[in-house]
């Protein structure tokens, strides 16, 4: 139906057919020379994406036996995000992919680095780290950026956190993971 309020208007596709011209105000598009939209396939069922993500806003000294600490939470769906806990917890079993990626820093003199597991209900997985390793210079900042994707199961109630495993000399800073149902 056409809002016209009583202009006679013709159709989009001819714009001067004498057929629209005649039609009521309210029948514009029924111009015989519209073309007639073809039926396509049956829509599929919405499916609700699954992502969320953590980020850390600033710089961190690491520790090592704790948690990365998140600050901020990102978007989300179909996920719980915990800064408390620096944890994502997936509502749905299936497929998911985890980034993690963080920017470190070590400064000091001699073996330096930190090494990072990915961590499913509180267990750290020694399959799935991300480690950076130098060998310092006093008076020296290296800096460089980590980061590590898998896809894994995860059933529903399952919680992923980023577990430093050892950090000497170390910290990191605009750390971010992101969690996303791949499947």
């Amino acid at each position: 139906m056409s809002n016209n309020r009583g202009f006679k208007k013709s159709c989009q596709v001819c714009e001067s057919c004498e057929e629209c011209k005649s039609l009521s105000r309210f029948s514009v598009s029924s111009c015989p020379l519209r073309p007639v939209p073809q039926a396509g396939p049956e829509p599929l069922p919405g499916i609700t994406p699954v992502y969320g993500s953590l980020y850390t806003s600033g710089g961190v000294p690491a520790v090592s036996g704790t948690n990365v600490d998140f600050d901020t939470v990102g978007p989300s769906s179909g996920v719980t995000l915990d800064i408390i806990n620096n944890s994502i917890t997936v509502n749905s079993s299936g497929v998911y992919t985890i980034t993690f990626s963080s920017p470190v820093n070590v400064n000091g003199e001699g073996s330096l680095g930190i090494t990072f597991h990915l961590s499913i209900n509180g267990i750290p997985d020694p399959t799935k780290r991300t480690v950076y390793q130098i060998a310092g210079t006093p008076g020296f900042t290296e800096i460089s950026t980590v980061s590590r994707t898998d896809q894994i199961m995860l059933n529903q109630g399952d919680f992923i956190q980023i577990f430093i495993v050892s950090a000497a000399s170390a910290g990191y800073d605009s750390s971010s993971l992101v969690v996303t149902k791949v499947a």
